[in-house]
């Protein structure tokens, strides 16, 4: 198990930790060296924080729950004596009701399957159907829900928002764009090579109902033009 505790008022956004969950084997370099190393990582990966907010790449590798002690200092709950001492002496009996769910839900092949999620399709027949089939919530439902509390995605879904508003789904040139739109996609205004430099890197991204196209240049002395165009009402 790999606990990161007091990850506070942070975005938790890691390339590296994306692949360690979702890939077998992860390709990685150790700290100062420059070979890289291949994991088979089975680790459960837990992190704690306050205002600790899961980016978009990550919100599908990771269950978010939310406590609210509903109190300023919650240091200061009374709880009742030994509570982490009974948790310990009933271990074998919560392990075993967890291990009979999943026993259970392997020898019943034919469940009503929750929502799709690529990369994690074992974990969903195995831990996640079972416990639908008893009533519980699909998690996988949240992500959607997490995704969007993402402050770079939300930036993104703003940009093609006022795209929209401007453009349509019209193909236009970079200096073309209008000036609203310029001014969310650089606020500090860094200039032509930065604009262009961002319009390439967000060619192909899908966020708020939209995408974002690229069509290259016609001939050698041409210039590309980009068009939003809408796949959903979101």
């Amino acid at each position: 198990m790999l606990f990161l505790d007091n990850v506070n008022g942070s975005i938790l956004r890691s390339d590296i930790l994306a692949s360690v969950l979702t890939e077998r084997p992860a390709r990685v370099r150790p700290l100062g060296r420059t070979g890289m190393v291949e994991l088979n990582s089975t680790a459960f990966i837990a992190v704690t924080g306050n205002g600790l907010t899961v980016s978009e790449d990550l919100a599908r590798r990771f269950i978010v729950c939310e406590l609210d002690a509903r109190c300023e200092d919650p240091e200061q709950r009374p709880f009742a004596a030994d509570f982490l001492q009974k948790v310990e002496l009933r271990r074998a009996e919560l392990l075993s009701a967890a291990v009979t769910i999943w026993r259970w839900g392997r020898q019943n092949g034919d469940l009503q399957p929750g929502r799709p999620l690529g990369s994690f399709e074992q974990w969903a027949a195995w831990c996640r159907d079972p416990l639908l089939a008893l009533g519980c919530r699909d998690p996988v439902e949240r992500i959607d829900e997490i995704k969007s509390d993402d402050p770079h995605r939300r930036q993104i879904v703003e940009i093609f928002q006022m795209w929209y508003a401007r453009h349509s789904d019209k193909p236009v040139k970079a200096k073309a764009i209008a000036e609203p739109v310029r001014a969310l996609l650089d606020p500090q205004g860094r200039g032509r090579q930065f604009m262009a430099a961002r319009l390439v890197h967000l060619a192909g991204t899908r966020a708020g109902g939209f995408v974002l196209r690229r069509q290259k240049a016609a001939g050698k002395w041409g210039t590309g033009t980009y068009s939003l165009v809408r796949t959903s009402k979101a």
